[in-house]
């Protein structure tokens, strides 16, 4: 039985989503970066051998921890980290203790890129206290550059679709279930990470 939440009352969903969360120069700052790495076949976590991963994910990209773009990379990482810890303080308040490593990904119609239903938060472990609480996808495309590539999440039996522009974002639970259907034009891009926590 829940005691106690300390969600605000006058919140009505989960889903936190805002347009030009950066500006211009945030996304050409990662667009450079991104030009001078190599991007690699994503990867998922799961137990059943049996399953073909590009059915469940097919994408491509960069962790952003390039030491040597050291200095490039912390102006990012601290303006959007701020940004969203304030839409924490103001809607869940939720302890934060830092953050992943941000990922950029790309979405491509050529092998139809996609990423099908799961979450992002893990369960604790003995040498693992912490999880993904929070968790972000920001548009570095245009959202007329791409079809398909709806972000959609799923509570209960309710789904929602979510098409990302360049400089948005969506906030939301790391437990959510939530996925990108096939892009089938053009090309989707964004960053994503996680806020990490204490799981209590």
């Amino acid at each position: 039985m829940l005691f106690y939440s300390d969600i605000d009352p006058n919140f009505d969903g989960y889903i936190l989503n805002y347009k030009n969360f950066v500006n211009d120069s945030y996304i050409d700052a990662v667009e450079n970066y991104i030009k001078n790495q190599q991007l690699e076949k994503a990867g998922f976590n799961h137990n059943d051998g049996d399953k073909d991963l590009d059915a469940i994910r097919n994408s491509k990209i960069h962790w952003m921890t390039d030491e040597r773009y050291k200095d490039d990379l912390m102006p990012l990482y601290n303006e959007l980290t701020t940004k969203i810890r304030q839409v924490n303080n103001r809607q869940w308040k939720w302890i934060i203790d830092g953050w992943d490593a941000f990922q950029y990904s790309e979405y491509d119609e050529s092998y139809k890129g996609h990423y099908d239903w799961h979450i992002d938060y893990t369960m604790k472990k003995p040498d693992q206290p912490l999880s993904r609480k929070i968790s972000f996808s920001l548009g570095i495309s245009e959202k007329d550059e791409y079809e398909g590539g709806e972000l959609m999440t799923k509570m209960n039996t309710n789904e929602h679709s979510y098409k990302l522009d360049k400089g948005e974002i969506f906030i939301f639970p790391s437990w959510m279930l939530h996925k990108v259907t096939p892009v089938t034009k053009g090309k989707r891009k964004v960053v994503v990470g996680w806020g990490i926590g204490p799981v209590v």
